[in-house]
């Protein structure tokens, strides 16, 4: 391989084997290539991880460390999944790790998927440039996530527990739960911020079967005023306007403001880092005239979060692309609370057909007709673009 594209033709041609759960690949591929576990944080969530991580690290380089993040998925471009302070991994290096991972799958006793091959990209980069901090974000699930072949992580994280991937986590909030509660380790504070009761024993009972603190962030959140703009009050600190807009993201800061206490990082470096916080895709604006803000809601859970704070606005209407495996009618409904809602299919696997859509009674729209249109004449003050990452970051790239 020479060249990015290279890489993803490589990358996207393992897709056909699917997701396999279990970290016995991962386990002989990091012994093969004899990398090293740096320090760590580990995040997991059904909402929630990406707007976290964005917290940690931002957090993290205020307080003068180096930091690489691994996430998913990308909304600007494919290199954002590995990253070192803020900048996705340049193309030399994305080319030299794809090789080498290469040279080594080919020889492992079973085929790695594609995040599988994509974790070990991550790996090596990270044993290269050696950050001072890595934060890995789970990609699904937990307990058999390639990204938990993590040992001794300084701190687990669960940021929320809620409907998605039930086809392979599980039907109920429960049986999700214990998948993603399966990042616990033992002597590693878990730090969460889960509202439900009975998911929060569950939690406990995990951290006294494997010898771990359990520590809830919630209390820390003393006050939230929403608005245009997000401001917190949390304990011991004054008030801060934060960098990601929205009443759940109080909760994904104070994760972030836990672990970063636990650590000992400096108040300072910790207030500035939920100021300066960005993650695309997150309640973005990303047009003042018209107002369009792009949200990644893919889920039930996601799309409350989004009605929540679209309710600030002043006249809303909605796109939005739901793909198949979600559920829709519900989705759909909420958003109705906050304007006229528009649904659409794009150029991907699980997207739903127009066909399907017409049959469900959605008002169908081809998206970049219908967009060109809106912005050139807006119907309403703002236009919220929402459904899935991988949509809006298709329409990221049509508006820009």
């Amino acid at each position: 391989m020479k060249t990015r594209q290279d890489v993803f033709d490589w990358l996207s041609g393992q897709l056909r084997f699917g997701i396999k759960p279990g970290l016995e690949r991962m386990n002989w591929m990091i012994e093969q290539l004899g990398l090293e576990e740096r320090p760590s944080i580990h995040v997991a969530g059904t909402n929630g991880k990406g707007s976290t991580v964005a917290f940690l690290r931002a957090m993290a380089m205020e307080n003068g460390l180096s930091v690489g993040t691994f996430t998913s998925p990308y909304i600007i471009q494919f290199e954002e999944r590995i990253m070192l302070n803020g900048e996705p991994i340049p193309e030399d290096a994305l080319v030299d790790m794809a090789n080498r991972v290469k040279a080594c799958a080919d020889d492992a006793p079973e085929t790695l998927t594609e995040f599988e091959l994509l974790t070990m990209m991550a790996w090596c980069y990270f044993d290269d440039t050696r950050p001072d901090l890595i934060i890995w974000e789970v990609g699904l699930g937990g307990r058999l996530d390639s990204t938990n072949v993590l040992k001794q992580p300084l701190a687990t994280i669960v940021t929320s527990i809620g409907h998605d991937h039930q086809g392979i986590l599980g039907d109920t909030l429960e049986e999700i739960a214990q998948e993603k509660y399966g990042i616990v380790k033992r002597d590693v504070p878990m730090f969460h911020s889960i509202g439900e009761e009975r998911l929060v024993e569950l939690l406990h009972q995990k951290g006294d079967d494997v010898g771990a603190s359990i520590h809830d962030v919630r209390p820390l959140v003393k006050k939230i005023v929403d608005g245009a703009e997000t401001v917190v009050t949390y304990k011991y600190m004054p008030s801060v306007v934060l960098g990601l807009t929205g009443h759940h993201q109080a909760y994904n800061g104070a994760c972030a403001v836990a672990v970063a206490r636990y650590l000992g990082w400096s108040d300072d470096a910790i207030r500035r880092g939920l100021e300066r916080a960005q993650h695309p895709g997150r309640y973005e604006l990303v047009s003042k005239r018209p107002r369009i803000i792009l949200d990644g809601a893919h889920n039930q859970e996601g799309i409350e979060a989004l009605v929540s704070q679209a309710k600030q606005e002043r006249s809303v209407t909605v796109l939005t692309a739901i793909l198949e495996d979600k559920e829709r009618n519900t989705m759909v409904r909420s958003l109705q609370q906050v304007g006229d809602v528009y649904e659409t299919t794009f150029d991907f696997p699980r997207a739903r057909t127009k066909a399907q859509l017409e049959k469900d009674g959605a008002r169908f729209v081809e998206w970049k007709t219908w967009l060109r249109k809106w912005v050139e004449s807006p119907t309403n003050e703002t236009l919220i673009v929402t459904g899935s990452l991988y949509f809006i970051s298709e329409v990221r790239r049509f508006l820009s």
